[in-house]
């Protein structure tokens, strides 16, 4: 293998290991702005006696919260990773490299220039001590994964066996039904002589 092939070898680890980064962190940003935002929206559709119109206007914005969570923590930190970036995120995490990494980058490998395979020795140097896994050690994958998992499993339960009006108000809002089996929360109830009509819990 080549001096340029294998400087480019490196840089595809680089852009490799910071895309699973962004992939990871990406999953737990969305799991944990899903449950903040179901906590949050099952407190006020709770308020409202999980009437029709709140549970309706919760979904919607519990989707606008998920659409925003998807292209902020995934898409866009995707999109924006390319050759270049990889390259200039390892310069900042190895200034040895002194922008001899992003110059090399930026630089069509296929041309015949004797400066490209000078600059892929002297850069290799320092690749071969600037492990890619330190972008993003394995530590930190462990603790975007635990997060993810975590609020994904805390979700799962809310949503399915959650109690009191969190395990009713989660369950109407992901699955659009109650528990099953499980008798209406709120119902109305009208005295004789009340001038209002007010919804009370069972």
């Amino acid at each position: 293998m080549g001096l340029r092939d294998q400087l480019n070898s490196y840089i595809r680890q680089v852009e490799k290991r910071l895309r699973l980064g962004a992939i990871v962190r990406g999953a737990a940003i969305l799991t944990s702005v899903a449950l903040a935002a179901t906590v949050i929206l099952v407190l006020i559709t709770n308020a409202l006696a999980f009437s029709h119109w709140s549970i309706t206007s919760a979904r919607v914005a519990l989707l606008f919260a998920l659409v925003l969570a998807v292209t902020f923590g995934i898409a866009l930190p995707l999109t924006a990773l390319n050759r270049r970036r990889a390259a200039r995120e390892a310069e900042i995490a190895f200034p040895e490299f002194k922008e001899r990494l992003v110059t090399f980058a930026e630089r069509d490998g296929e041309k015949r220039e004797p400066f490209l395979d000078l600059l892929a020795l002297d850069t290799l140097t320092v690749a071969r001590a600037a492990e890619p896994k330190s972008l993003v050690p394995d530590k930190k994958l462990a603790t975007f994964l635990g997060v993810g998992a975590v609020s994904l499993c805390v979700l799962l339960w809310l949503i399915l066996a959650g109690p009191g009006y969190f395990g009713e108000g989660a369950a109407l809002l992901w699955a659009a039904t109650p528990h099953s089996g499980s008798a209406p929360f709120y119902d109305i109830q009208v005295v004789p002589g009340d001038i209002t009509v007010r919804a009370t819990r069972i």
